[in-house]
């Protein structure tokens, strides 16, 4: 039921993306169009459970092989998003060299730590925790520019904000993962579907508005 409402408001998304392609004028804002394929496409994949597979010694089903996979692609494309909005050159060149970095612990953390039909919830709590700091700080240079247009025109402002409630929402779920699990409580596994909701609600339509917004043409860098 949740699955197939994750579905519908990234598909809405995807299309909304599609219909307004043609005014993007950034390679940013290009590349969502295949990013937010893939995403349908793998929540389409979860509805027909094509990607649940036999737990050792356990009698339900996982298809935490296939998170660990989509958390790292969404980490990367995000992650190239947000540093394409940094003018600062160093800056730039250290949140990527930390983006690097941690994208190579979550392959190591996924094939030779936590194991592939686990979660890997360490490496992406701290996938997590470099995009908060980097949307963060995307704000905190926003405030700090008085020119800029009407903020509710910027679609990067949009995107952040999305970005922004939704990593936090994500952060605290899987920071309390790995002690809850164990424990498999009910009341946990209907807090996640209530977390993720919430942050899916947030994420997606503030996706939309930003698209939306180059309906006025408007110049955004890279």
């Amino acid at each position: 039921m949740l699955t197939s409402f994750y579905f519908w408001i990234e598909f809405t998304t995807f299309i909304i993306c599609l219909v307004n392609y043609r005014r993007f004028n950034s390679l940013r804002y290009k590349l969502f169009l295949p990013y937010l394929l893939i995403i349908v496409l793998y929540e389409l994949g979860n509805i027909n459970k094509m990607f649940a597979l036999p737990v050792p010694g356990k009698t339900w089903k996982s298809n935490a092989w296939i998170v660990n996979f989509e958390a790292l692609f969404e980490f990367i494309f995000y992650s190239f998003f947000t540093i394409s909005t940094l003018k600062n050159i160093k800056q730039r060149t250290w949140f990527s060299l930390l983006a690097v970095a941690i994208a190579v612990f979550t392959l190591i953390d996924i094939f030779f730590i936590q194991g592939v039909l686990n979660l890997s919830s360490i490496a992406i709590l701290l996938q997590y925790a470099l995009l908060i700091t980097m949307v963060c700080r995307f704000f905190f240079i926003k405030m700090q520019d008085m020119d800029q247009r009407a903020i509710w025109a910027d679609p990067d402002f949009w995107v952040h904000t999305g970005l922004l409630f939704f990593f936090l929402a994500e952060f605290l779920f899987f920071a309390s993962y790995t002690h809850m699990v164990e424990k498999d409580l009910a009341v946990y596994r209907l807090l996640f579907h209530v977390i993720t909701s919430v942050a899916i609600i947030i994420l997606y339509p503030c996706l939309s508005i930003s698209f939306l917004c180059f309906r006025a043409t408007k110049k955004i860098s890279y």
